[in-house]
């Protein structure tokens, strides 16, 4: 993983700029999006990873996956749904995407299997790289989130954010980033109640 994808998310109103600009919402018949919300559950945990998978051993990738679990964690719990037990009723798997012209990396040791992540990831390529009409060398990066309904393993919601990268930013800055990340696309789901 890029150590400048630990800069994420600049500015809310680019994340909406951005948003639009990859287009993986509603829109896209080969993506599926559900929009279901928090109603009816009481807890959630993240996806058990593959025991075998290759370890995260970059300084930066740790920081930043465990920024993005803490505040998928935090999301959760001032939701009021207790977070982490093993027998919760939702599942909840995320999926890193960073993208420069031409390029886009996914990086989805924590999404699980049997959601897409390739259409995903072929998407977010197509519209955020290569049809991207910006005029200037540019890094972004985005986050997918999926929950799932740990009784059925049905898909209940999935969204994104997505913004600009800030080379070289401090630790702090990138917390909040994330954090406004995350927040954003968990939004839809805690607003439905």
């Amino acid at each position: 993983m890029s150590t400048n994808l630990a800069a994420m998310f600049k500015t809310p109103s680019r994340i909406l700029i951005a948003i639009a600009a990859l287009g993986l919402a509603c829109c896209s018949t080969s993506v599926e999006m559900p929009k279901g919300t928090s109603k009816g559950y009481t807890s959630a945990r993240l996806i058990q990873r593959d025991p075998n998978g290759p370890a995260v051993t970059g300084a930066t990738e740790k920081q930043v996956h465990g920024m993005i679990q803490n505040s998928i964690s935090k999301q959760f719990a001032s939701k009021g749904m207790a977070y982490g037990n093993a027998n919760a009723d939702l599942v909840v798997a995320y999926m890193v995407i960073y993208q420069e012209p031409g390029m886009t990396s996914s990086y989805e040791t924590d999404f699980g299997y049997g959601r897409d992540a390739g259409r995903i990831s072929d998407l977010a390529h197509t519209r955020g790289a290569l049809e991207n009409q910006r005029p200037d060398y540019f890094r972004q990066a985005g986050v997918i989130i999926d929950v799932i309904d740990s009784r059925t393993n049905k898909l209940v919601y999935r969204n994104f954010s997505k913004g600009d990268v800030i080379k070289s930013a401090s630790s702090g800055t990138r917390a909040a980033r994330i954090d406004a990340a995350v927040a954003q696309a968990l939004a839809p789901f805690f607003g439905g109640n």
